[in-house]
């Protein structure tokens, strides 16, 4: 029986899954292998038992002439009295269509006005919604659910059928009392709606918009839930990206407006420095290295307020890396960093845009990097393309990680966790790496370390193959 069950053509069942009849596939005696929702709506019978259980006046004389005809390789059509699920008994129309190198065969029912084409429409319109919907009756229990329970909740069908709607609600921390006010509100209004924040499974949180409706016709309630995560989330990027052109313009601003106060104020310095005894230069050698330190944060300030726009020039990404390393190496020999770039299987690493923008995002993640290592570690660098031809360039650190909540806010402007930090370098990357239309990913995990993967679109994908060639790796 479970060879049987094994050799089920994986095509077959799904045709029949498809058909708006109830169709099963059989073996030649008479063993159910695969049976469709429409057959399991219809009859009392699921994948396992035998078609003599549904058989009104089941016979062996009956059976013997399915089998004998069926093993002659011609469709058989015929009349049979079976027992409906709500325990009637009726005519059915039945055509079985043998496969005779698997000895089994198709079996396709029509059952006598029991649906007309617009029922049967609907019903497979409701089986197969991208949606997940409920249908339930004027008690409020359960009678129907479509085939996105797993997807959409992850759980099957029989938990949710025969038993009231709270079932449903419950699983979205809704208390009863809101539960019955929300009923109730349907019931009244004809409609109501809710958004709720659901976690699929551990990492994975869905935001669903639940949509409910009650027919004074039928007294049913009919309940569709859609996905709107991606939504969601493309609404939060454009949110951020609106907080960070505001963040650039008063950036801008204040830049503009402090630094010529401070261009007074190092001329001072100067000349205080001429006619100030010896032992008080001190103090003016450490007001001018804090009016410089407020010169680097106005220029990450400028630099973040800056457009987008740049000229874009082809150059090799991996050359790039390579300059920057170099910059960085004599800071990592003194702090005991070892820095590891991996050999890349590249034939070349060629993008497209800025690359003096790119050159200072890259180094503002190494300096991250280090400063995120205590005491003696490594920074591994990687290049590489994936499934969609992007180049990625990785830089893993073995440091103090961040919790869930730090990578939230990582590219949050001002939101720094070092003593002195600006809070603009990061919001710096980000925006240079979407307006070379990239992506960043974050994987970080308390005292093991972070990688910060930035995906760039290759160049070969924005210009013509023959452009590309002509090119040469610049630096």
């Amino acid at each position: 029986m479970k060879d049987n069950k094994e050799n089920v053509d994986t095509h077959l069942s799904f045709l029949i899954d498809n058909s708006l009849s109830p169709s099963a596939i059989l073996d030649m005696d008479g063993l159910f292998l695969h049976v469709n929702d429409a057959f399991r709506e219809q009859f009392d019978s699921e994948q396992g038992k035998m078609l003599t259980t549904i058989l009104a006046e089941p016979n062996e004389m009956q059976w013997t002439s399915f089998d004998s005809q069926t093993t002659q390789s011609a469709p058989l059509e015929t009349d049979m009295s079976m027992k409906l699920k709500n325990g009637d008994h009726t005519t059915v129309k039945v055509k079985f269509m043998p496969i005779l190198d698997k000895q089994q065969a198709i079996m396709i029912c029509e059952v006598p006005d029991k649906h007309d084409l617009s029922e049967k429409s609907y019903l497979h319109a409701f089986r197969h919604a991208k949606c997940f919907m409920i249908i339930a009756d004027n008690e409020g229990t359960i009678l129907q659910v479509n085939d996105k329970t797993m997807e959409f909740v992850n759980l099957p069908k029989d938990y949710f059928t025969g038993r009231p709607m709270d079932v449903l609600f419950l699983l979205f921390s809704e208390q009863p009392e809101s539960i019955r006010h929300y009923i109730q509100k349907v019931r009244t209004y004809g409609c109501a709606e809710m958004w709720k924040r659901f976690e699929r499974s551990q990492g994975d949180a869905r935001h669903y918009h639940i949509t409910s409706f009650y027919n004074l016709d039928t007294e049913q309630f009919l309940i569709r839930i859609y996905d709107q995560t991606e939504l969601i989330h493309l609404e939060e990027k454009l949110a951020h990206s609106d907080s960070l052109s505001t963040v650039g313009e008063l950036a801008a601003s204040i830049a503009h407006e402090i630094r010529n106060p401070m261009t007074a104020l190092k001329g001072f310095i100067q000349l205080l420095r001429i006619a100030t005894p010896e032992d008080s230069l001190k103090y003016l050698s450490v007001i001018d290295g804090e009016i410089e330190r407020m010169e680097s944060i106005l220029s990450e300030m400028l630099l973040l307020s800056k457009p987008a726009t740049s000229k874009q020039t082809i150059f090799s990404l991996e050359v790039l890396v390579n300059d920057m390393i170099q910059v960085v190496q004599p800071k990592a020999l003194m702090e005991g960093i070892t820095i590891i770039q991996k050999e890349t299987s590249l034939t070349d690493s060629l993008v497209i845009g800025d690359a003096a923008k790119l050159k200072q995002a890259i180094l503002n993640l190494l300096k991250n990097a280090f400063e995120a290592i205590s005491n003696r570690g490594i920074v591994t660098v990687s290049i590489d393309l994936d499934e969609k031809n992007r180049v990625v360039l990785s830089i893993t650190d073995t440091g103090e990680g961040m919790s869930m909540k730090q990578i939230k806010q990582m590219f949050m402007p001002f939101v720094s966790s070092k003593p002195e930090g600006t809070g603009l370098g990061l919001p710096f990357v980000l925006k240079t790496v979407e307006s070379h239309g990239g992506e960043i990913t974050v994987q970080s995990e308390i005292n093991s370390g972070t990688t910060i993967s930035l995906y760039l679109p290759s160049a070969h994908e924005k210009m013509p193959i023959e452009v590309a060639r002509a090119h040469k790796v610049v630096s």
